[in-house]
């Protein structure tokens, strides 16, 4: 995509940070993802070293041994890794990085899971291969539930209905083959600390922001959701970065207009938003205070858009800038 000119004077406020994060309003944006590769390849140029996603320690490795030129089937992986990695625009920024890698072998960008070594959709296939066709029906839903989650099964009408915890732990008591008996145990825990049920929100961002700041040296570019980097969203990961890292930590907000996703358009922004208000382009935020921003997650409903903001008593102390695109279309799926 053709990069804003303000984009590049941002990123060269950038320069002095350890961590930047960029923050997106949605994940189902083709143009946001393109903007965020864009924006990545400028820090790379800056010294970068370090991307980091949200997914798991597992599909972190597995992506890491891609860019590093291993023989990693990288549409396998992504086909393994949470569901708003599984399409094409996100295939063609890690091929991107893969290859300036071959370019650049003794000075690489690297790739982490801001996520714990949760279990992968491979890990109910390893279970019906050791156990037997009987479990298929019963994990086919709670396999599913790693491309968009439980509660955005719920929230869309396609939940089966009971909590996928109490499936799988019915499946674990008829398991007595050892190794599927291990996977199964991984599978109980990871469904009984899904969103909506026992996850702990606070915990994953203070844990995410810990294994983050064990890597700064390598300078590291966040590429998450904005709630998340936001620099002083309580209790958020960015959060805690800016209190352990102060002015080392930078994050930016990319958001849009106007725009469709999946198979609905976008209503206009709410009046006074964020959206509503900024002309599109690159604004950087010194003395802008209270402002709200949409944010658009798996649950979203555009009959309730109005529910979909979040309140940033200071823009100035969340966002070093705002990105704001005047229309997006949807990513392309694998």
């Amino acid at each position: 995509m053709n990069i804003d000119p303000k984009i590049l004077a941002t990123v060269a406020d950038l320069d002095t940070a350890a961590v930047v994060g960029l923050g997106t309003s949605t994940r189902e944006a083709g143009e946001l993802v393109q903007l965020v590769a864009a924006t990545i390849r400028l820090l790379v140029d800056r010294g970068f070293r370090l991307i980091a996603i949200q997914d798991s320690q597992r599909i972190g490795d597995l992506l890491d041994r891609y860019l590093l030129g291993e023989p990693v089937d990288l549409g396998v992986v992504l086909s393994q890794a949470w569901g708003p990695w599984r399409t094409v625009e996100t295939r063609d920024v890690l091929a991107g990085l893969r290859a300036r890698n071959a370019v650049h072998p003794g000075d690489p960008v690297r790739v982490m899971g801001l996520g714990p070594a949760r279990v992968l959709p491979a890990d109910y296939d390893r279970v019906v291969e050791l156990t037997g066709p009987h479990v298929v029906a019963a994990l086919a839903p709670l396999r599913e539930s790693h491309q968009h989650g439980e509660h955005v099964m719920r929230a869309r009408g396609t939940h089966p209905g009971r909590p996928f915890v109490e499936v799988a732990g019915e499946v674990r008591a008829t398991v007595t083959d050892p190794e599927a008996a291990r996977l199964m145990d991984a599978i109980v825990e990871h469904h009984a600390n899904a969103i909506g049920v026992g996850h702990d929100a606070a915990r994953g961002e203070r844990d995410a922001a810990d294994r983050l700041l064990g890597r700064v040296a390598e300078r590291v570019v966040i590429w998450d959701g904005s709630s998340h980097v936001a620099a002083h969203r309580s209790g958020m990961m960015g959060q805690h970065l800016s209190a352990a890292l102060g002015a080392a930590y930078r994050a930016v907000l990319l958001t849009f207009v106007a725009g469709r996703i999946r198979d609905f358009d976008l209503p206009a922004p709410a009046p006074g938003s964020l959206e509503a208000t900024l002309a599109p382009g690159v604004t950087k935020t010194a003395g802008i205070g209270e402002s709200r921003t949409r944010l658009i997650s798996g649950v979203y409903d555009p009959s309730r858009d109005e529910d979909h903001y979040y309140l940033l008593p200071s823009l100035a102390e969340a966002f070093a800038a705002v990105a704001l695109l005047p229309e997006i279309s949807p990513t392309t799926p694998l």
